[in-house]
């Protein structure tokens, strides 16, 4: 196989899914704004710019990218909302400046990030089919880039395909992440408190898992859809969430009032499309997942 290009490859995801390439002995190019200087039998890193098209074309021809993994964006919902015009330049445009190196260079498969904000609120069982029908800046951009996608593979003949991923934890995560938050504020041994959201359904998955199935979807022979949802083991309530926490750590004070939180009000996912044709399935349960990302908290802020 060819080399994989890593778009924000020193990102959260992005450092993981390079880290998974190179201990399979694939190599990849991990692309990014910031100066880098690792560098091993399977990792280059490239400073660059997604705006940078020519960068990008030369990046690909002179490694020879033949696919590329595209997770540098800006990464949150409510951030977006203070920060609109930022996301639709990062998401929106360094997206098709991707899609537009990859035409001009001449190769075709393109694994595109995308995420549950795309379906908005919407209580009722949620699948691919699902409408889309996001509430924040972030999620309206998640939405146009699948449709950039479409709109190249249709026009240019890329096989360009977009990952929804759900709520994203594990070590590393500088975002605000509710379980991080919950953990983070029991092991400073204060009582962590919220007057709603215990009703709250959450797809959580490792960021491991993430890298995964980022990963099948770049090197897997088969013809695939456009879209996949891509989870962890179950959808859980916050409480049961909770629950979980109480487990890990018994001294753990935590009041979450009935009904939901402020984000997107979903009901249960379906994900079998990413089982059938990528091969996916989580290798991390949340209880196991969660029980590591303590132990990772007790000696690392993130």
């Amino acid at each position: 196989m060819a080399s994989i290009l890593v778009t924000g490859g020193l990102g959260y995801t992005g450092r993981i899914i390079v880290r998974q390439l190179a201990e399979c002995g694939i190599h990849v190019v991990s692309y990014n704004r910031d100066y880098a200087e690792l560098s091993t039998d399977f990792i280059t890193c490239v400073q660059g710019e997604l705006y940078e098209v020519p960068r990008l074309v030369r990046t690909i021809e002179k490694y020879g990218v033949d696919r590329i993994i595209h997770t540098a964006a800006m990464s949150h919902p409510d951030l977006s909302i203070d920060l609109p015009l930022t996301t639709v330049i990062s998401n929106i445009d360094g997206t098709v400046n991707v899609m537009e190196a990859m035409r001009l260079a001449g190769i075709k498969r393109l694994v595109n990030f995308s995420s549950e904000t795309v379906y908005g609120n919407h209580p009722e069982p949620i699948d691919e089919r699902s409408a889309t029908v996001p509430t924040t800046p972030y999620g309206v951009t998640k939405v146009a880039m699948e449709h950039f996608g479409r709109v190249y593979n249709d026009l240019f003949g890329l096989q360009v395909m977009a990952l929804r991923f759900t709520e994203v934890y594990g070590p590393g995560n500088r975002m605000p992440q509710i379980l991080r938050d919950i953990v983070k504020t029991v092991l400073r041994g204060s009582r962590f408190s919220m007057t709603s959201g215990a009703d709250h359904l959450f797809h959580f998955i490792h960021a491991e898992d993430v890298a995964r199935a980022a990963i099948l979807a770049a090197t897997t022979d088969n013809q695939l859809g456009s879209v996949f949802n891509v989870f962890g083991d179950r959808c859980w309530t916050l409480a049961e969430s909770a629950d979980l926490v109480r487990k890990l750590l018994p001294e753990a004070q935590i009041d979450i009032g009935p009904g939901h939180c402020h984000l997107d009000r979903q009901g249960p996912w379906d994900q079998s499309a990413a089982i059938r044709e990528l091969g996916y399935t989580p290798r991390y349960t949340l209880e196991d997942g969660l029980s590591r990302y303590v132990e990772w908290l007790r000696v690392n802020e993130y």
